[in-house]
């Protein structure tokens, strides 16, 4: 049972995301972290996230094989894009070597937005390699199934310290913010941001690393990576608290991630947690609050085989 397959009939888009960390003493932590409000037309209507956007066909990376010098994967097509966009929405353009030289930067941004192939243009012109070896895969998640718009979510994280104070481009984004990760969850409590549950969770699992030095190595390990970093593809599975001890609180229902027992792998529609085994948010109102429990890792590999648990399929 390929659960990708049959939770949807509509588009799964490629899209790509960057988390930008930039050296700046903060509360508890030596870093801070990009982050942008959306306009009210955005899928993250009014929500904080962070730069990126859907794959584009200029992204693919066999065009740009003559300036990277690299084997043209999936991989490097969803850096070329994550790299595209935040310099798009943000204005700070991560290359190699890094793009003082650019006084035009501005106009270049309104061309890019407006024609996604002007980036490669960009780069020949000034003599610039987008950075995708400063670019570590942090997250893959996939939008679920019962949502309107659907998207395959490559999250990348870097640590950048910016050649140019970031911008909104006014356009998609609105407002820009650097926060630490203890400043931002801070600003969620206080209900003066809002977040969905990718950059909460992106968020929550930088929280224990107070140093951007030990960033790419450690954040996420065990919640969003597997021990050796790799990705662990999580299509967050709905459904209703049944515990007292949740639903006292307000929490109606949670979200399963891989090693619950609820959560079903994409590719067997087995389980990948056995009973008790806890890997899930709890969500509160319209997103206002989460809650993490958490006694799991992520499988280090996709399960084929069932182990014991109850499965509620009606979530899929």
């Amino acid at each position: 049972m390929d659960i990708v397959a049959s939770a949807t009939a509509k588009e799964i888009r490629p899209s790509a995301t960057l988390i930008v960390a930039a050296p700046n003493k903060a509360n508890g932590h030596n870093y801070k972290v990009l982050m942008m409000k959306r306009n009210a037309k955005s899928s993250f209507i009014h929500a904080h996230v962070f730069p990126g956007g859907v794959v584009d066909k200029h992204d693919d990376a066999s065009l740009w094989q003559p300036l990277l010098k690299q084997q043209p994967t999936t991989e490097l097509t969803n850096k070329i894009c994550a790299i595209r966009e935040t310099f798009e929405e943000s204005g700070l353009l991560l290359t190699h070597p890094p793009a003082t030289a650019i006084q035009d930067k501005q106009v270049w941004r309104e061309r890019v937005h407006n024609n996604a192939s002007q980036f490669k243009v960009l780069c020949e012109t000034h003599g610039l390699v987008p950075a995708v070896d400063r670019l570590t895969p942090f997250a893959n998640w996939i939008t679920p199934g019962a949502e309107k718009r659907r998207y395959n979510t490559h999250f990348f994280l870097t640590v950048w310290s910016p050649d140019s104070v970031a911008q909104a481009d006014g356009t998609e984004t609105v407002h820009l913010d650097w926060f630490s990760p203890k400043e931002a969850l801070e600003q969620w409590r206080q209900q003066k941001i809002v977040l969905f549950p990718p950059q909460w969770y992106s968020l929550e699992s930088m929280m224990p690393i107070q140093d951007h030095v030990n960033l790419a190595a450690n954040a996420g390990i065990g919640a969003l990576r597997t021990s050796n970093g790799k990705l662990s593809t999580i299509m967050p599975q709905h459904n209703p608290v049944n515990d007292p001890t949740w639903s006292e609180r307000g929490y109606h229902t949670f979200l399963a991630y891989p090693g619950d027992e609820y959560y079903l792998d994409l590719k067997h529609g087995q389980p990948t947690g056995q009973s008790g085994d806890r890997h899930r948010i709890y969500i509160r109102g319209r997103m206002e609050g989460f809650e993490l429990e958490k006694n799991v890792n992520v499988p280090e590999e996709e399960q084929s085989t069932s182990s014991t648990g109850k499965i509620n399929k009606a979530s899929l």
